[in-house]
């Protein structure tokens, strides 16, 4: 026995059989484990778990083993189950390769070069390369981040719900979830069980749910079990890129409908139709970086504006917003009876819009009391987030109202640019990487099999309409492309080709040179005609 634990607690004796031991300072699920080094390749977990398979032990079989000598608690289950033990899998490769890329880092630093450091650690240089690698650190190190922002919320609720549904609630996955909770479980002793909650839909009321929950100890766990309303959501945390940044969810700050002006389709508003407009240089609505954005707006705490924000001059005196609707003079603006200008907010608590705030879609400024605010403005998408790599494709719906020499020439090319990336992979030296791209291609070639997108055509880009009401019928202002070039609009989905109007780009329309700008970047704009074409598309993002 030697005498720095490690995260996983086994160890090998010294004929190499492997047991599991207790842990006198630890409340968790899972006891300290052994060795002065836990990342040195032959005692560590890894290394055992890589000796057991080449010994043809599946995955049962290992997990088995490592649960031998183990007893249940009758609260608190202290065997490893199969998800439990692909996690400890996952983060002890983090932490191997934490404690490699730390010890390259030193070495470097000391004067060594990285071939040099690489042959000391017994590594590749090309291994040492990828583990600098910004993925690869984020990668190592998103579960912790995950464990951080679960333990902040202990911290303020006691007893948490992890159960099904929390990774979608946190933007990560599943895999990552579980990281996270063996890390805190393993590493902190905090605790996770099953508590059963009664069924609201039994009328019975004997049936029950039962929620997997994590707490700090068996006091915080006794407690929620007598008095299940202790259990709290996770809900003060989000992410947008699995894991490598949270931000902190705040409830929408509301505006005035006093300062909300609505211009029905009498009087224009059916140009317009789902565009916001609001008064430039105003603390509380202010686009940041972006001549335009798509934003829910909660108005008095009850109900919502929606739709694409942008600035304009011609603001009525006295009001900072103006919200265009195709509907007619007499509707009510807000009204929760009947059916009015604005929509009601949602009954859930954690999404009013029923729709995703964007990372840094909220944001704070400072009011006249010199105190911080939340502004009311909160974005769906801003400016340069329609155009994405995702949309460099053609949609199995486009092409199925297509002639056929189209279709054929379209997947050609997409068969051809697949090809073109395999025989590219097949050339690789390096078996471990080609492996890696392999499986990553065959996993997309899958997808475009099942979703039919075809290779994109000249010039095809995403762009976000907005409405130029001097345009004519056959223009579109759009400047990413060259004034006077002939252009086809299509919208998803969209019932055959006379839904698809042929334009010609005018980009010396003043209206829409003041609105959208020369330097918009994903937005084009049409007058309300050519967006009744487009599906009977409006202007709302």
């Amino acid at each position: 026995m030697v005498d720095k634990p490690d995260i996983l607690g086994f160890h090998y004796d010294k004929d190499d059989e492997l047991f599991h031991y207790g842990t006198p300072r630890h409340s968790g699920r899972f006891p300290w484990g052994s060795g002065k080094n836990p990342y040195q390749r032959s005692g560590d977990f890894l290394s055992a778990v890589d000796r057991m398979s080449k010994d043809g032990m599946s995955e049962k079989e290992i997990v088995d083993k490592l649960n031998e000598g183990v007893v249940d608690d009758a609260k608190w289950k202290r065997t490893m189950s199969i998800a439990e033990f692909r996690a400890a899998k996952a983060v002890a490769a983090h932490q191997r390769k934490e404690q490699l890329y730390c010890e390259a880092q030193k070495l470097m630093n000391s004067g060594m070069s990285r071939n040099a450091a690489a042959k000391q650690l017994g590594i590749n240089e090309s291994t040492l390369r990828s583990l600098e690698n910004e993925q690869a650190i984020y990668n190592r190190n998103a579960a912790r981040k995950t464990a951080d922002i679960l333990k902040s919320e202990i911290e303020k609720k006691g007893v948490i719900d992890v159960g099904d549904g929390v990774e979608i609630e946190l933007g990560i996955s599943k895999t990552k979830l579980n990281e996270a909770l063996y890390i805190l479980e393993a590493e902190e002793g905090y605790m996770e069980g099953g508590i059963g909650v009664k069924n609201t839909m039994d009328p019975t009321g004997r049936k029950q749910t039962t929620v997997k929950v994590l707490c700090r100890d068996q006091d915080a766990y006794k407690e929620a079990y007598a008095d299940n309303s202790k259990i709290k959501p996770v809900v003060d945390y989000k992410s947008d890129d699995n894991g490598e940044t949270f931000r902190k969810i705040q409830y929408p700050s509301s505006v005035d409908s006093k300062r909300v002006a609505v211009r029905y389709a009498e009087d224009g508003g059916k140009d317009y139709d789902g565009v916001i407009e609001i008064r430039p240089g105003v603390k509380d609505l202010d686009l940041g970086n972006s001549h335009y954005a798509q934003v829910r707006v909660m108005v008095d705490g009850t109900h919502y504006l929606k739709g694409m924000a942008v600035y304009s001059d011609d603001i009525p005196e006295g009001k900072d917003i103006i919200f265009n609707t195709n509907k007619h003079k007499g509707t009510p603006m807000m009204d929760p009876n009947v059916s009015s200008v604005l929509k009601p907010i949602k009954s859930d608590p954690n999404n009013p819009f029923g729709a995703t705030i964007k990372a840094d879609g909220q944001y704070e400024y400072k009011g006249a009391d010199g105190k911080k605010h939340l502004s009311p403005l909160n974005k769906i998408k801003e400016e340069g987030e329609w155009d994405t790599a995702s949309s460099k494709t053609l949609s199995s719906q486009f092409l199925s109202k297509q002639p056929i020499p189209l279709i054929k020439k379209q997947l050609d090319i997409a068969y051809d640019d697949k090809k073109s990336e395999f025989d590219n992979i097949m050339a690789l030296e390096n078996p471990t990487v080609r492996r890696k791209m392999l499986g990553e291609f065959a996993a997309s070639c899958e997808s475009a099999a099942v979703h039919m997108k075809a290779a994109a055509l000249p010039g095809q880009r995403t762009h976000v309409i907005l409405p130029v009401r001097s345009l004519k019928d056959n223009e579109v202002f759009a400047p990413n492309y060259p004034n006077g070039q002939e252009v086809i609009l299509v919208r998803y989905p969209h019932g055959g080709t006379f839904e698809i109007p042929r334009l010609k780009v005018n980009n010396k329309n003043k209206e829409a040179i003041s609105r959208i700008t020369m330097n918009a970047r994903d937005a084009i704009g049409i007058n309300s005609h050519v967006s009744d074409k487009l599906s009977g598309a409006d202007f709302d993002g």
